[in-house]
C-alpha cells in the first residue's frame, strides 16, 4: 500500500508559493519605502511650506538707530527684538482680559509677527515661495532718529507706508517710543484687536469714543464694524447717554442677532434707564449665545448686582472665575457683590486674592478701598484708592471711591474734583451716589 504524505510537511509547490509571496511583499515594501514614502514626505513638506507662506506673517526687520544708541547696546537687531516684544505685549494685554469681552470676539483677528530666521528653515522657505509666487511682502521696518533732546520713531509696513510716527524726550529712552508705536501695527492689520485695545485704554470716555468712531469709518468688514458699534455704545452708556447707545444697538441686534455683545450692550443701556425686565431679557439672550464665556457671566454679575439681585450676582461672578484661570476681574466683582451684601469681612478676601495675582491690578486695590469705606476705615480706603490710581490713573471706580473717602474726611474741594473725574470717566451711578450725597449735604 502506498505511503500517504504527511499533511504537516509543506509540498514543494506550497514552498514555492510562500517564497514568491515573501518576495512580492519585500518588493512592495521596497517600493513603498524608496518610492512612495519619499514622494509623500516631499508632498507633506511642500504643503507645509505653502501653508506657512499663505499665513502671510509680518516680518520685523532691523531698525536703524543713531550711533549713540547703538554704542549703548541698542543695536538695530536689539531694537527689532524690543519692538517685537512691545507688539506682542499689546496683543497679550488685550487677549488676556477674557473677562472683558466675548470669548470668540478675537478669533482669527491676530496675524503672526516674526523676525526672519537665518539659514534654511520653514519660515525662510515660505518667504522664497511668496517671492516666487509674487505674493505681497509684509515687512515692518523703520528708524529711530535723534534730534537734540528728542527721539523720534517711524515705522513702515510694506504696502501701507508709514503706520506710526511718535516722538518723545531722549531722557525717557527708546523703549517708550517702541511701546507707543507698537499698537499702531494692530490698527492696520488687526483692527478688531486694536478696537478692544482702545476701548480698554485708561482715558476719558469722550476721547475713547472719538478714536473708536474714527476707526469705524475705515472698518474693513462687518465683524469689525459690529465690534466698534458695540464698543462705542458701551462708552455712551458709561457716559450716561443710554438712549443714544440704544439707538446704535437696536439696529445692530436686528442686523446681527447672533452677536452676543449686541445683547449685552442693550442690557447695560436698558439697565441704565431703569428698565429692569427688558435688561434681564437682553442679558439672557446674550448669555444663551455665549454660555461658556467668562465675560458673559461677569457681565451678568455686574448687571444683577446693580439691580440688587445679589445671590444670582454672586453665583455669576464665581461662575466667571470657574471659566477663566486669570480670574482677577471675577474676584473683584465677587468682592463688590459681597460688599453690597454687607458681608464685609468676606468681601476683602477675593480683593486680596486679586492683588496677590497681580499687585499692579488697579481694580483689585479699588475693591479693597470700597470694602474699607464700608468698614468706616477712610484713611485705609484712601490709601488703597491712591495705589489703584498709581497703577490705573483713569480707573473710574477708584476716583469715585477716593471722592467718597475725601468727602467723609472733610476735604470737600479735593472730593469734588475727584467726583468730577469719576463722572467724566463713566463710573457707575451706584459708586457715584455716596460722594454726591455727601458733597450735597450742608456743612456742619
Amino acid at each position: 500500500m502506498a505511503e500517504l504524505p504527511d499533511p504537516a510537511t509543506p509540498s514543494p509547490e506550497g514552498l514555492r508559493r510562500a517564497r514568491d509571496a515573501v518576495a512580492a511583499a519585500w518588493a512592495f515594501g521596497q517600493t513603498l519605502i524608496f518610492g512612495v514614502l519619499p514622494a509623500l514626505l516631499a508632498l507633506a513638506a511642500v504643503v507645509a511650506v505653502v501653508r506657512e507662506a499663505a499665513r502671510a506673517p509680518i516680518e520685523v526687520g532691523s531698525l536703524s538707530v543713531p550711533p549713540a544708541l547703538a554704542e549703548k547696546g541698542l543695536t538695530p537687531e536689539v531694537a527689532a527684538l524690543r519692538l517685537m516684544d512691545a507688539i506682542e505685549a499689546t496683543a497679550r494685554a488685550v487677549r488676556a482680559e477674557t473677562l472683558q469681552r466675548p470669548a470668540a470676539e478675537l478669533e482669527g483677528a491676530q496675524p503672526d509677527v516674526t523676525i526672519p530666521g537665518a539659514g534654511i528653515s520653514l519660515r525662510s522657505l515660505s518667504g522664497m515661495v511668496r517671492t516666487l509666487l509674487g505674493w505681497p511682502e509684509r515687512r515692518l521696518s523703520g528708524e529711530i532718529l535723534a534730534d537734540g533732546e528728542q527721539l523720534q520713531l517711524r515705522l513702515r509696513l510694506a504696502g501701507h507706508g508709514v503706520i506710526a510716527d511718535v516722538a518723545g524726550p531722549a531722557s525717557a529712552g527708546a523703549d517708550a517710543l517702541l511701546r507707543a508705536a507698537a499698537p499702531e501695527l494692530w490698527r492696520v492689520v488687526a483692527p478688531r484687536l486694536y478696537a478692544w485695545y482702545l476701548a480698554n485704554a485708561e482715558a476719558p470716555q469722550e476721547a475713547v469714543r472719538d478714536r473708536l468712531i474714527a476707526l469705524r469709518r475705515r472698518a474693513p468688514d462687518a465683524e469689525t464694524e459690529a465690534t466698534l458699534t458695540y464698543l462705542i455704545a458701551r462708552s455712551l452708556v458709561r457716559s450716561g447717554r443710554a438712549e443714544e447707545a440704544l439707538d446704535m444697538l437696536d439696529p445692530l441686534v436686528v442686523a446681527r442677532p447672533d452677536y452676543p455683545a449686541a445683547h449685552y450692550g442693550r442690557a447695560m443701556a436698558l439697565q441704565a434707564q431703569g428698565r429692569i425686565e427688558p435688561a434681564l431679557e437682553a442679558q439672557g439672550r446674550g448669555l444663551a449665545l455665549d454660555p461658556e464665556s467668562p465675560w458673559a457671566h461677569l457681565a451678568s454679575a455686574a448687571l444683577l448686582r446693580e439691580l440688587g439681585w445679589l445671590d444670582a450676582a454672586l453665583a455669576a461672578a464665581r461662575r466667571a472665575q470657574d471659566l477663566d484661570d486669570d480670574d482677577r476681574a471675577g474676584l473683584v466683582e465677587e468682592a463688590y457683590v459681597l460688599r453690597a451684601m454687607a458681608r464685609l469681612s468676606e468681601a476683602a478676601d477675593p480683593a486680596r486674592r486679586a492683588v496677590a495675582l497681580d499687585a499692579r491690578y488697579g481694580p483689585a486695590h479699588a475693591a479693597l478701598g470700597q470694602v474699607a469705606l464700608r468698614q468706616h476705615e477712610e484713611m485705609a480706603a484712601l490709601a488703597a484708592f491712591e495705589v489703584a490710581l498709581a497703577a490705573s490713573p483713569q480707573l473710574a471706580e477708584a476716583h469715585a471711591g477716593r471722592a467718597e473717602a475725601l468727602a467723609v474726611l472733610g476735604r470737600h474741594e479735593e472730593a469734588a474734583a475727584a467726583l468730577a473725574t469719576a463722572t467724566a470717566l463713566g463710573a457707575a451711578d451706584s459708586l457715584l451716589s455716596a460722594p454726591r450725597r455727601l458733597l450735597a449735604a450742608p456743612a456742619p
